[in-house]
């Protein structure tokens, strides 16, 4: 695990596609938070919390775990720290416009 750059009182905010048994994620705040990040949040578009996901995220590391909906989170696997988003106008609005012809990739801009 490498870290470029100075972190020393900043906010961390780590993006990844998808989280699944946490191990990277963590490790990443670990060593985040060893070199002086005040805040680590983590982010990813698919929440896959395959164990020990939960036991890792809900560790202390993290102040906030945001998630998109694409994939049901059960409830038991829900944690305070957890934020789920919604993706159902995303996914609506781009039906929307495939159906009128229009530009998907401007929803984006």
């Amino acid at each position: 695990m490498n870290l470029i750059g100075d972190v020393k009182g900043k906010v961390a905010i780590m993006v990844d596609d998808m989280i699944d048994t946490a191990g990277t994620i963590v490790k990443g705040a670990a060593l985040l938070h060893q070199e002086g990040a005040r805040e680590v949040y983590a982010c990813c578009t698919h929440a896959v919390f395959s164990p020990p996901a939960i036991e890792r995220l809900s560790g202390g590391l993290l102040q906030e775990v945001i998630v998109t909906n694409t994939l049901p989170v059960a409830e038991k696997n829900y944690f305070p720290q957890l934020t789920i988003l919604s993706v159902a106008n995303l996914l609506g609005e781009t039906i929307w416009r495939v159906h009128d012809d229009s530009s998907v990739s401007s929803i984006f801009l």
